[in-house]
């Protein structure tokens, strides 16, 4: 029997509703970023990650893995491919599927393990496979060279990935009595981590990995442009979110009450 049929008719529901919401706010929101361009020409910056980043945490990974699937493609074909930043065969074979991907990885790997842990390995693993996956299909179905899959993998995941981790905990955190009805009748998630050790031992890692990522980045190109024509040193936003990510990491303790916390660990108890 498989996971949907196992699921109530309001689960059910709470899926297609979650998917849909999911696909219409991430479309929007690459739709508005769709001029800035990857150095290749194809593909765009794409911070809108946070809305299918959100829904896997608060939701689940069937909902954002679709959601984030669905508007990706429909942001594809409404703004890259009209304007030369994408094609057709991309945004349904490289776009669509490295999002479904990452976000159902996402999901899954923060409903096995719901702490900040869990958060930055569900999002180091799947925005990492998932731009892997975008990557190797562009450039194969482009026919660029074969190292470029390593400059659109890490201009993506380094782009992507500060973002997820500085905004969604406080997405999740202050959305709470927008968002909690989108849940598959579970806790609503509270993202947190109670020792402040572990935290700032996970927070340096995630800065030093933004700060590889430019690093590597800057080995292909150290001016990236936009597709407009307008300069964009895209490197200050690596070190900015290198930064942000010890800020966040600092104050993470603090997002969450300890009335929010009691039923979280209750419930992993029981």
């Amino acid at each position: 029997m498989t996971l949907l049929k196992q699921q109530s008719a309001p689960s059910r529901a709470r899926l297609v509703a979650s998917a849909a919401i999911c696909a219409a706010l991430y479309a929007v929101l690459d739709g508005l970023t769709s001029t800035l361009r990857t150095p290749w020409g194809v593909g765009e910056f794409r911070p809108g990650v946070v809305v299918p980043a959100f829904f896997a945490i608060v939701a689940g990974p069937i909902p954002a893995a679709l959601g984030a699937a669905v508007g990706s493609f429909v942001a594809d074909m409404v703004t890259l491919v009209p304007s030369g930043g994408s094609t057709p065969l991309l945004a349904a074979v490289a776009g669509a599927p490295a999002n479904f991907i990452g976000f159902l990885i996402l999901g899954y790997v923060y409903q096995k393990i719901k702490n900040w842990k869990g958060f930055i390995l569900g999002t180091t693993s799947g925005l990492f496979i998932g731009n892997l996956w975008a990557a190797a299909f562009v450039v194969y179905l482009l026919g660029l060279p074969q190292v470029e899959v390593l400059g659109l993998l890490l201009f993506w995941f380094g782009t992507m990935f500060p973002f997820v981790v500085i905004f969604v905990p406080a997405m999740v955190r202050y959305l709470r009595p927008y968002a909690s009805q989108l849940g598959s009748g579970k806790p609503y998630p509270v993202i947190t981590e109670p020792s402040r050790r572990v935290l700032w031992t996970w927070s340096i890692l995630v800065a030093a990995l933004v700060l590889a990522a430019m690093g590597a980045l800057l080995a292909f190109q150290t001016k990236l442009v936009t597709g407009s024509g307008g300069a964009l040193a895209w490197e200050l936003l690596f070190g900015v979110s290198a930064a942000a990510v010890l800020v966040v990491g600092a104050f993470i303790p603090r997002t969450s009450s300890q009335s929010e916390l009691t039923p979280k660990i209750e419930n992993q108890q029981s």
